[in-house]
């Protein structure tokens, strides 16, 4: 015979099991490793004796850990990421190379993500509020084209991920959100500080990149209290999107910047896309970031306007061309991302005082042989007209660059899924008048610059 329960007691009830939407803080929380190895080679040499010839080598292998909680009360979550570096090719004498920790050549770890983010969505609009150290990425491309990345950080704020071993980073506090049913995105914020590249401290915007960056070992030179910004992007169709930006860097300089950017689409993978873009910067306070020769103390104003053109006539084929006019008063700068202009090569990135850019470019798409996410990119572009700092009586030599990347995503499906492979060649030469700040004098300058790079990445989450 089976105990039977004493009459009048009744069997107490069990608790609920917990679910996600019980414990989200917990349970939708992430985590992971971004693999990430990287060699840089740059070398340069010219026929005439006694102009200054330099060679940049290193090579790492680290990347980042990450994690991420999931929402406390459906608004609260915190996140960080921890950056390491640890050298596999490191000779003292060719530093600057922005993989191992400048001008030392040693690896290095910093805790370079540490942020709280407030967040509110509902099925029409998103808003993020996130405040302390963090990576700032405002990028968001056009759909359905090839060359999304054209304008690459989109921003005169960004990661400025040149596939070494880390982006930038930020001590911040930043606003970003989606209205419209996502067609229209905002950002701004306040910084105050950024970690360079392959930095371990976080430095006030004028230390981080022009003091630190030249003078590694010298007394502080310039102070500055921080960049205030704001942008709008805006799709007011499928193949339309609108841009504008501010951002007023604290003594250093303002920048704004426009962009017109549609897409005319004959099928589905064919199409012809053009893009127009204007940005304005200046100085503003005590002007630390202009002057000859880098020197500060003098203002400066200029203005770049760029058009960009790109087709797909074939599935496999995908031809593209830039041209742009800068300013003779003084070059542009993005001295905080790679920036959003059309202008960006290999190795030359923004256009000098008065320079005449145009670039002629090619991928060829192997998807549609079988190999699909293989791509081989060729570029040729030419720079012209070019003076230091606005000052015309100072030439810069013209400067022609050819470079190739050859791209692997392996498949998604197959032990290797997230793995990306780059290989890199570029080629400069410079030819014709040229100042010699060391110097004080104008030379012939007759050089050549050559830049390697190998990188892989892979992003294997824990959980």
């Amino acid at each position: 015979m089976q105990p039977t329960e004493p009459e009048g007691i009744e069997e107490p009830a069990l608790a609920e099991p917990l679910t996600t939407a019980d414990r989200p803080f917990w349970d939708d929380a992430s985590a992971g490793y971004f693999f990430r190895s990287a060699y840089f080679r740059r070398s340069s040499h010219g026929d005439e004796p006694g102009l200054p010839e330099f060679n940049q080598r290193g090579a790492g292998v680290g990347g980042w850990l990450y994690g991420t909680t999931g929402k406390l009360a459906n608004l609260l979550s915190v996140g960080g990421s921890l950056y390491f570096t640890v050298p596999l090719d490191a000779p003292e004498e060719h530093p600057y190379n922005f993989i191992l920790r400048d001008p030392y050549q040693d690896g290095y770890s910093v805790l370079a993500e540490a942020y709280a983010k407030l967040s509110y969505e509902d099925d029409s609009q998103e808003h993020a509020l996130v405040i302390g150290r963090q990576s700032i990425n405002n990028q968001w491309f056009m759909t359905d084209v090839y060359r999304f990345f054209n304008k690459l950080d989109q921003s005169m704020i960004g990661r400025r991920d040149i596939r070494g071993m880390h982006p930038i980073t930020y001590e911040a506090v930043t606003l970003n959100g989606r209205l419209l049913d996502g067609n229209l995105r905002y950002h701004a914020g306040y910084v105050t500080d950024m970690k360079q590249v392959n930095d371990i401290e976080f430095r006030n915007l004028y230390q981080a990149v022009y003091q630190l960056l030249t003078w590694p070992d010298a007394a502080k030179q310039g102070e500055t209290d921080g960049m205030a910004y704001v942008q709008v992007n805006w799709k007011p169709g499928p193949d339309t999107m609108l841009s504008a930006s501010y951002h007023m860097v604290d003594d250093l300089l303002n920048m704004g910047y426009l962009d017109l950017d549609h897409v005319f689409r004959f099928d589905d993978r064919r199409y012809f896309r053009v893009g127009t873009q204007w940005m304005h910067q200046n100085s503003n306070g005590d002007s630390l970031v202009s002057g000859i020769n880098g020197q500060p103390g003098r203002g400066f104003s200029t203005n770049y306007g760029g058009i960009y053109l790109e087709g797909r006539p074939f599935p496999w084929w995908i031809p593209y061309g830039m041209a742009g006019i800068t300013s003779e008063r003084a070059q542009i700068r993005s001295p905080y991302s790679i920036g959003p202009s059309y202008l960006v090569q290999r190795v030359g990135e923004n256009s000098a005082a008065g320079e005449h850019t145009w670039i002629l470019g090619t991928v060829i798409d192997f998807s549609s042989w079988g190999l699909k996410d293989l791509s081989f990119d060729i570029t040729y572009g030419e720079r012209s007209n070019r003076n230091v700092d606005g000052s015309p009586n100072l030439p810069l030599a013209d400067w022609n660059e050819a470079a190739a990347d050859l791209i692997y995503i392996f498949p998604q499906d197959g032990p290797f899924k997230n793995l990306r492979v780059r290989a890199r060649y570029a080629q400069v030469w410079q030819k014709g008048d040229q100042w010699v700040a060391s110097e004080g004098a104008i030379r012939s300058l007759n050089a050549m610059t050559e830049d390697i790079r190998f990188d892989i990445g892979l992003n294997i989450p824990f959980f």
